[in-house]
């Protein structure tokens, strides 16, 4: 072989180890971040904080009339769907279930509402020890629980006291 033949033949073993190498490291990447061992927040965002939060007293609700959708923003597969049947079995309505991204996730639950949907968002907050409420501008009655990496679990049924009161915000 010449040196005119040899050089094609170096660029293309040189291409094939850079693509390679590449497409390598971008998987163990992948699989790290999968795992939960690196966190990269690339394309997430973190959940926004409200507006300034209601004084007023709310009454709760019944849970029957509190309709829940439930997103996961953590590693734990499943999570939301646990979550929507403890819910259910309390009485609430579940909606969608699914996971979401956030990139801040040192929080145990979020509890997205806008003003129409306050006292269902009041009545959820009673069923959780560590909650906040975010009010965003939707319209409807319908509320989000967003469930983040500190989440542990619901409050037992004998500690839920549903009477008047007031929002807890971020």
């Amino acid at each position: 072989m010449t040196d005119e033949t040899r050089a094609p033949l170096r660029r293309r073993i040189l291409v094939g180890l850079t693509a390679g190498t590449t497409l390598a490291g971008a998987t163990v990447l992948s699989w790290l971040m999968i795992d939960g061992t690196v966190e990269i927040d690339l394309f997430s965002q973190d959940i926004p904080a409200g507006e300034d939060c209601p004084t007023a007293t709310l009454s709760p609700v019944t849970p029957e009339r509190v309709r829940v959708d439930v997103y996961n923003v953590t590693n734990r597969p499943g999570l939301a769907s646990e979550v929507a049947e403890e819910l259910t079995d309390r009485g609430f309505r579940v909606g969608d279930v699914d996971n979401d991204y956030a990139g801040n996730t040192g929080f145990d639950t979020i509890i997205r509402a806008g003003d129409r949907g306050l006292r269902q968002a009041y009545t959820l907050q009673q069923e959780y020890s560590r909650t906040y409420v975010d009010i965003d501008g939707r319209d409807g009655f319908t509320i989000d629980l967003v469930i983040g990496d500190e989440y542990d679990g619901m409050l037992p049924v004998e500690d839920v006291v549903l009477e008047q009161g007031r929002l807890v915000c971020r």
